[in-house]
């Protein structure tokens, strides 16, 4: 047994320290580190009687192994002889490099009290083996960090980029990779850097990722018969499905019928295989809407559905029919009949409805307009495009305009569902009623404000409030309907589809949903539809910013910019060719809805940011950054093109 004295060299729970003081049987040890601390002699394993008063001793080099390997031939060594052989002194230095050897666990065996031996040649073997892995994968792994810092990637380092693909889809918080090329693991920084190394392309979006948003539709096995239903045959009546040019899912018809001057509005009857609680049903409450990006449109329900019941698609289609009259005096619109039907559509886009006998029918929608215009209705129009993006990430950006068809439609949608709304209040039964409080007096533009300028228009959408679904029936300001409910797109939106649900029990005489049930059904998908609407709106900013960019690599772009709101040092504007809202701090001066051109300087899809260049006239000012959004979310549905 080691003597030990003041400068003993020791082993304190695997770290090293030397023995400061002997209080009687208490050693005071200073410890690798630092700090000191109190402890006994079996707390301890001695290496060296020193003397030390620095730690950790010097590590000395290795001896050639295999010298000593075959010197010790199977021999037991104490660990002052195990010293000794390694390095030809008794040293602490030495000391401490053998313990360290032994500790390796690599060598050799044994401990420094009971000696040490040499390990077994062929178990070395395989543990040296394990360590040349370990050292060529670290290698390796740095030699992908270099490239990834250096932005200069091979083939073979595609599979280990995942953990930065789900850092920038906002799945993981951190990666090692990133963190060792020294770049901050945040979403936006991930997603930049997979560009800059042609990992991803712009097609590449994370926006629905990052929010948790599926982009497969469900997948529920196909129903191929329709049950055998009492169904009024309709289809006598000339019918139109009129949507925009590339719609694939058709849910709603208008026809006219001359001998009763009634207007008929037809719709998809998805709930015969939709019933309430179903599986279908449970996994389109779960989605809450369709979801409609610039890449394409992701399904609430099976793709089949919309094959099966879409307006149009085959010779004749069956339906849920109302039958509304408008009143000629008030310009309300009742529901006079609701049926389940069979009906003969043509589908036609905004463009070919021009041609239609729609005469008659653009009269009655236009007393039930000015009913609505007398409740207090917002007709706002406000740019509106449609963007477009192909497998080659090539963005289309086409505007849209607030044409006589597409106002006709609208409002034949809404008057189908304040029609219905009424009806159900009558009637007793429950419904997802849309509510809307009044506008916000104080952001309401004044009465003398041009009527149809942009600042105007944008005034007003910014006081409305926000619309809630709910079972209790209520006014909707911003349509100006008391009562109002959807009924209109039960292939893309779940409230409708909860409402064509309720209304065939109705019609079938079974028990209906009581609100409870209805209430708990739209928590879920009210919930889901509103991050939809979220992802769309940022999706549709990021495609623009893809778009300016693509400008910007073919030479200078610029475009009109109207002035729209200024409540402090920003400035908001609107570009009506690609309704864009570009938000900036700017000193310039400009006037309220008079034109400014906007020079683009530079698009970052990544942080949904540009920058532009502001000319008045002739004067060209300094550029200005845009501004991330930190507005509320206004109510988009509120004006006449609510429905569509």
């Amino acid at each position: 047994m080691m003597i030990y004295r003041t400068g003993t060299l020791a082993l304190y729970h695997s770290r090293t320290a030397y023995i400061r003081n002997i209080n009687g049987d208490k050693l005071e040890i200073a410890i690798e580190g630092g700090g000191s601390k109190n402890v006994r002699e079996k707390d301890l394993v001695f290496l060296h009687s020193g003397p030390v008063n620095s730690l950790p001793p010097q590590k000395l080099p290795d001896p050639d192994l295999a010298d000593v390997a075959a010197l010790m031939e199977g021999e037991k060594l104490s660990f002052t002889d195990f010293m000794d052989l390694l390095y030809g002194k008794t040293t602490p230095d030495a000391a401490y490099s053998a313990y360290l050897l032994l500790a390796a666990d690599l060598y050799f065996e044994g401990s420094v009290a009971e000696g040490v031996t040499l390990k077994d040649p062929a178990e070395v073997e395989k543990k040296l083996a394990v360590l040349r892995e370990k050292e060529e994968a670290k290698a390796k792994y740095e030699a992908r960090v270099e490239r990834i810092r250096t932005r200069s990637i091979q083939e073979e380092d595609l599979p280990y980029l995942n953990e930065i693909g789900l850092v920038a889809k906002k799945i993981n918080s951190a990666s090692r990779l990133m963190k060792d090329a020294g770049i901050e693991a945040t979403p936006e920084k991930a997603h930049r850097l997979l560009l800059d190394l042609g990992v991803w392309t712009w097609r590449d979006n994370p926006i629905p990722a990052r929010f948790g948003v599926e982009l497969s539709n469900p997948e529920i096995p196909e129903m191929n018969t329709l049950p055998d239903e009492n169904r009024v045959d309709l289809t006598q009546l000339a019918a139109y499905a009129i949507d925009d040019e590339g719609s694939n899912d058709p849910d709603d018809a208008i026809s006219y019928d001359a001998e009763t001057g009634l207007l008929w509005v037809h719709v998809a009857d998805p709930a015969v295989f939709a019933e309430f609680g179903s599986a279908i049903d449970r996994e389109a409450c779960r989605r809450g809407a369709n979801l409609y990006l610039p890449e394409g449109v992701t399904h609430m329900l099976p793709l089949w559905m919309t094959d099966v019941f879409g307006l149009g698609l085959n010779e004749t289609s069956p339906a849920l029919s109302f039958a509304i009259r408008i009143d000629p005096e008030t310009g309300e619109a009742e529901l006079e009949q609701v049926c389940l039907s069979t009906v003969k559509v043509e589908r036609h886009t905004y463009d070919t409805a021009a041609n239609l006998p729609l005469d008659e029918v653009r009269a009655l929608l236009e007393r039930f307009r000015r009913k609505r215009a007398e409740n207090g209705a917002l007709f706002i129009d406000l740019p509106e495009v449609k963007i477009h993006t192909d497998e080659a990430g090539v963005v289309s950006i086409r505007r849209i305009g607030l044409t006589p068809e597409r106002e006709l439609v609208a409002n034949a949608m809404l008057a189908a569902g304040s029609a219905v709304a009424k009806w159900a209040v009558a009637n007793n039964i429950p419904m997802p009623f849309v509510v809307q409080d009044p506008p916000d007096p104080a952001l309401m533009p004044p009465p003398d404000a041009d009527l149809d300028s942009m600042p105007r228009m944008y005034a007003m959408r910014k006081a409305c409030q926000t619309g809630i679904t709910s079972t209790s029936p209520g006014c909707h300001a911003g349509l100006g309907l008391d009562p109002y409910t959807r009924v209109t797109s039960p292939l893309r939106r779940y409230c409708d589809l909860l409402a064509h649900q309720q209304i065939r029990r109705f019609l079938a005489g079974d028990e209906l949903m009581d609100s409870a049930e209805m209430e708990d059904a739209l928590a879920v998908s009210e919930a889901a539809s509103g991050i939809l609407r979220r992802v769309e709106r940022l999706c549709n900013e990021y495609w623009t910013l893809v778009w300016l960019l693509q400008q910007q690599e073919s030479g200078e772009w610029h475009t009109e910019a109207i002035p729209v709101y200024h409540p402090d040092d920003r400035w908001f504007f609107l570009l009506p060719e690609l309704a864009y809202e570009y938000k900036c701090r700017f000193g310039g001066r400009v006037r309220m809805g008079e034109p400014v051109t906007m020079f683009l300087q530079k698009a970052d899809p990544v942080m949904l940011m540009s920058r532009m260049r502001i000319r008045i006239g002739t004067d060209d000012f300094a550029e200005a950054e845009s501004l991330k959004d930190d507005q509320k979310n206004e109510d988009d549905n509120i004006n006449t093109g609510e429905e569509k």
